[in-house]
């Protein structure tokens, strides 16, 4: 069964089609935007008799209202190699689930959805165009599901940004950011006109389930080098104060272009992105 998760957003929406979310356009909904002559918006349901009364010229008044409105959501995907790490969890399925989540939730919250994934380049027979999808869902988690991640590194994200039109859109942009920090900063720049949610996908295989004393054997996914590493205590400790020196990393320079970052560890649990966006329960 594919979860849903509850997501909002602080902006208005631009968009004509109504929606769950504010919205700038004007109609039946229930923010109020001001007063306007009633002969540019005839609608006698809204006529305000107060402001009608008090006009010199005996023009009457209407009160309009901002509609709610329906916005774009996208996930933009990392599907290069060290996606597809297979640890206390698997990355690729978490990728799929969390995907296919957000399609679901889309559609239920009446908003139109895309899925744009990259690797070196951007992946086209895995693009999902921007529309109001029924069964996007349970396609899209298959879809994912029988890919091998194969992809030397990221750099298609940079390709795939344009695909997500210029009006503003709610981005999920899913990758486990083991890539260099200036095309990170290149990547958010690019998406500044837009609302992002960095999704880390990390294992705890990766940092935390790491054995003090034994010889491992390492591999990179994108490049194939191998290597040996005889752990330690001191050197597993070394790790993990790495990683947790890159999630303080990301946190610092995510924010700094909108969002914290919401990290998705081992498996992926709705309720906590619910929570991340409703952090009060409201």
């Amino acid at each position: 069964m594919i979860p849903e998760f509850h997501y909002s957003v602080r902006w208005r929406g631009t968009g004509g089609h109504p929606g769950s979310h504010p919205g700038m356009p004007l109609g039946d909904g229930q923010a109020f935007a001001g007063h306007r002559p009633f002969l540019s918006h005839p609608d006698p349901r809204h006529l305000d008799l107060r402001a009608s009364i008090h006009d010199p010229f005996g023009q009457p008044w209407v009160r309009s209202f901002h509609q709610r409105s329906a916005i774009p959501v996208f996930v933009l995907a990392d599907l290069s190699a060290s996606m597809g790490f297979r640890g206390v969890g698997n990355k690729l399925e978490n990728l799929a689930l969390f995907s296919a989540a957000a399609a679901y939730s889309a559609y239920r919250s009446g908003d139109p959805f895309g899925f744009v994934g990259c690797d070196e380049v951007l992946r086209w027979e895995l693009f999902l165009p921007l529309r109001l999808h029924k069964g996007a869902a349970a396609e899209l988690y298959e879809r994912l599901g029988r890919l091998s991640p194969a992809g030397r590194s990221a750099d298609g994200l940079l390709q795939g940004v344009p695909y997500l039109g210029r009006r503003r859109a709610l981005v999920f942009l899913v990758s486990d950011f083991h890539f260099a920090d200036d095309r990170l900063d290149a990547l958010l720049e690019m998406l500044v006109g837009h609302d992002v949610v960095p999704v880390v996908l990390w294992d705890s295989a990766e940092y935390e389930r790491l054995p003090s004393f034994g010889l491992v054997h390492l591999q990179d996914p994108e490049t194939g080098q191998r290597r040996r590493l005889f752990l330690r205590p001191k050197l597993r400790e070394r790790l993990q104060r790495a990683f947790a020196a890159r999630k303080a990393e990301l946190r610092r320079r995510c924010s700094r272009y909108g969002r914290e970052p919401f990290f998705l560890i081992d498996r992926f649990d709705a309720d906590a992105l619910t929570r991340y966006f409703h952090p009060s329960g409201g």
